[in-house]
């Protein structure tokens, strides 16, 4: 015979257990919309955090700089890139002789077939 007092522990573990099976019962359509509105105000938290920061870049006068590095970036890969086709239709011979191209560093150089 089990001992009341470990029956009435068990009795009330039971109970507890009935409980929060029955508070899981509403399913997989409460747990799709849970995980949907959690991912949906992580995207609002990242925008928020993202234009606070970027907000306070600019008052502080910090964002300039990266813009005018991020220009002189896309001006050289522009550069680069005019080059690169330059170079190659010289080398299948399709350049216009006398053709003028200019180098990364600014420097202007002449083709000659």
């Amino acid at each position: 015979m089990i001992d009341p007092e470990l029956h009435n522990y068990l009795s009330g573990i039971n109970q507890s257990l009935t409980e929060i099976k029955a508070k899981r019962a509403p399913g997989i359509w409460r747990a799709f919309f849970h995980g949907m509105f959690g991912a949906f105000g992580y995207l609002v938290g990242i925008v928020l955090v993202v234009a606070v920061v970027g907000w306070f870049l600019a008052i502080t006068g910090l964002i300039a700089p990266f813009q005018t590095q991020w220009q002189r970036f896309q001006d050289f890969m522009t550069k680069a890139e005019n080059t690169i086709s330059a170079t190659q239709s010289v080398q299948q011979g399709s350049a216009p002789q006398g053709s003028v191209i200019t180098l990364p560093n600014g420097q202007k150089a002449e083709i000659i077939q």
